[in-house]
């Protein structure tokens, strides 16, 4: 019993404790909620940075670093509740898929990296590149696939009768600590980088299995009409949709948190900073 990746906070309220039980699927615990990232600085920023780290910086990767410096602000809202607790992760992971080719027929191949404590943000862009490359492997095999071809063998009416039993155990803790600590569907935040494809965002759900409590989407960036100071103006606007759990923490802990995300991405120069010390 137990988690890895986790430590069971006990000193919650009453009404939080009790919301896992009768909130039992993330499906029933989730919120959306939908940004229009004001991107004027972003594009100078990244062309800026790519010149001055000698390789590509996205908008992906300054999203990476801006919630890498939320959870590291505030740490409750990378938490995760599985088997009726709530668990504070140890560390931040992110997981993001990668297209390994730009063709119809090629696969979504899936990665997941911990963000250590005192990341810079070259630190944050070089590891995005790494794990690009990897997720872009045609020779590689996912955790994700791994794991579906030591399954696959098994006629298809025995997985279906066993898979309750396996999401018992899973909602317990009772599985394999490595799978825990490779599979990406066990990390602080889930990444879907749609604007590759000259997609909008939209809304992802948050999977059953595993213990991912954030899923976010990145749109194209376009241009937009805002109100500034009493005047319609056009901006370019980074659209990014996110779906949390609920269970985790309180809408007012998450605004701030949330604010704090936007603030950093509306002012690229602040990644560069290191994050301040938990706000609690």
């Amino acid at each position: 019993m137990g988690w890895p990746d986790g430590i069971r906070v006990k000193d919650l309220p009453r009404y939080r404790r009790m919301m896992p039980f009768f909130m039992k699927r993330k499906s029933e615990s989730i919120v959306y909620w939908n940004l229009s990232v004001k991107a004027r600085g972003m594009t100078d920023f990244c062309h800026r940075l790519t010149e001055e780290y000698g390789m590509k910086v996205t908008p992906l990767m300054l999203v990476l670093h801006s919630l890498y410096k939320t959870f590291t602000v505030y740490p409750r809202a990378n938490r995760f509740a599985k088997g009726g607790h709530i668990y504070q992760r140890r560390s931040i992971w992110f997981s993001f898929s990668v297209k390994k080719e730009w063709t119809n027929k090629a696969t979504i191949s899936l990665v997941k990296k911990e963000f250590k404590k005192g990341f810079t943000l070259r630190d944050t862009v070089e590891a995005a590149k790494d794990k690009i490359a990897e997720g872009r492997d045609l020779k590689r095999m996912d955790e994700g696939e791994k794991e579906a071809k030591s399954f696959l063998w098994i006629p298809s009416l025995i997985i279906k009768l066993g898979y309750p039993i396996y999401k018992v155990l899973e909602e317990n803790g009772l599985v394999s600590w490595r799978t825990v600590l490779k599979s990406p569907l066990y990390s602080s935040a889930f990444f879907a980088n749609v604007g590759a494809f000259d997609l909008s965002s939209g809304y992802h759900h948050l999977y059953e299995i595993g213990n991912t409590s954030v899923f976010i989407v990145i749109g194209r960036m376009e241009d937009r009409p805002v109100a500034e100071d009493g005047k319609v103006v056009v901006c370019p606007i980074l659209p990014i949709n996110g779906s949390v759990d609920e269970r985790m923490e309180d809408g007012f802990y998450l605004g701030k948190a949330l604010k704090y995300f936007i603030d950093q991405l509306e002012h690229p120069e602040k990644l560069l900073e290191p994050p301040g010390p938990p706000e609690e």
